[in-house]
């Protein structure tokens, strides 16, 4: 029966729930910064480095999905998000095929918030 399941059930849709709204970056893009650098001065610095890379030539287009292989490649450092004017169109695809990889990455350093209770 679980084969079954499997085989023809679509899964979770993955919604994301970033805590902040950032104008001009996608949710899915702002969780991902969120979890990856939790001080506000590098969420800051990681939202300006993704709003450059959209204003740029490189990010015309849908970038949502290039712009998660960038700070995937950084390994949730500041300083080594990558210079996208240097990375090669392959390495990003090769990060992740999908946009339902990527979304498996961001869902997978998703940390639990932890309300404070009154």
């Amino acid at each position: 029966m679980s084969f079954f399941k499997n085989l023809f059930s679509k899964g979770e849709a993955f919604v994301p729930t970033p805590m902040q709204n950032i104008p001009g970056v996608e949710p899915i893009l702002v969780q991902a910064i969120e979890n990856l650098w939790r001080d506000g001065e590098d969420q800051k610095k990681a939202f300006k480095y993704v709003l450059e890379y959209k204003e740029s030539k490189y990010g015309k287009r849908d970038s949502t999905i290039q712009l998660l292989a960038l700070l995937a490649m950084s390994n949730g450092i500041i300083n080594e998000l990558p210079d996208w004017t240097k990375v090669p169109g392959r390495d990003l695809a090769d990060t992740f095929l999908t946009m339902k990889q990527a979304q498996t990455w961001v869902k997978s350093i998703t940390k639990p918030v932890i309300e404070k209770e009154d």
